[in-house]
């Protein structure tokens, strides 16, 4: 998901959100007391600057139009998505603007090949952890997205390896790969 995207996500819910809490005429902006100021905040940027004055334009409303027509599932992937970039480190948010950075510079038949490396990888990490009980399944995966990037690949390879030493039995109750 396009980091732009989310961000348009956000502008647009904090839209939603100052325009319902508008109740009834504001004083917000507007001489008060008389003071020679001329504003009871004393702030003296124009009012046009402030959120809650400006008018949504074309692409807040297409970007709202998009969440009310969306799945459950896809608002809950955003979501997800939201409450991870807000988790994250300065240190991870610049290392993931760079990933992005170079994905975008590739050619568009790289990044289809990138995108189905992933989709395969992320296949890959479902079907494992399926195996796994509730508990471990759980432990699994927060272990997963805590691990840096290259220790990630590790757990994959190990993934990988212990799925081909697997492939052709039945599955039994497999133990969890952990670092």
């Amino acid at each position: 998901m396009r980091i732009s995207f989310v961000l348009h996500i956000l502008s647009v819910s904090l839209f939603a959100c100052t325009a319902m809490g508008e109740d009834g005429p504001s004083t917000k902006g507007k001489i008060v007391d008389g003071s020679k100021s001329g504003r009871f905040d004393h702030n003296r940027t124009g009012s046009a600057l402030h959120w809650g004055k400006r008018p949504p334009n074309d692409e807040q409303i297409e970007l709202l139009h998009f969440l009310l027509e969306a799945s459950p599932e896809r608002l809950r992937a955003m979501r997800n998505t939201i409450e991870r970039v807000e988790s994250m480190s300065p240190e991870q948010r610049k290392s993931m603007r760079a990933r992005l950075k170079r994905f975008r510079e590739n050619p568009p038949a790289a990044r289809t090949k990138m995108m189905r490396d992933y989709r395969m990888r992320q296949d890959l990490l479902r079907k494992y952890w399926k195996t796994l009980d509730p508990e471990t399944k759980a432990r699994e995966i927060k272990h997963f997205y805590q691990l840096p990037l290259p220790q990630r690949s590790k757990y994959l390879e190990k993934v990988r390896k212990n799925q081909r030493s697997n492939e052709g039995k039945k599955p039994k109750g497999k133990e969890a790969i952990t670092d």
